[in-house]
């Protein structure tokens, strides 16, 4: 079995971390501590490629449901059917 794969992390600052792992970057990628222009790199690897160009970061955002947008949703949907109620009842 192989080890897993660590990836560096190059913010806008020049800092650097290293994550153990590609499931750890996900991670780090769905709470928003990796933006999409933070630079990421396998390590052992030369290139710098900006976090949100990165396939296997693809998706990762949309796995989690961002709670404010729900409550819009909810919220537009109860003025839609208030509006349509007030509008049935005359």
């Amino acid at each position: 079995m192989r080890p897993a794969r660590a990836y560096l992390i190059r913010d806008r600052e020049g800092r650097e971390l290293r994550c153990p792992s590609l499931e750890d970057l996900h991670v780090l990628y769905r709470q928003g501590f990796l933006t999409d222009g933070d630079l990421v790199r396998t390590e052992g690897a030369s290139e710098w490629v900006p976090a949100g160009r990165m396939p296997a970061l693809h998706g990762a955002r949309e796995a989690k449901r961002d709670p404010r947008r729900v409550l819009l949703l909810l919220a537009a949907a109860a003025a839609l059917s208030l509006g349509a109620w007030l509008l049935l009842r005359r």
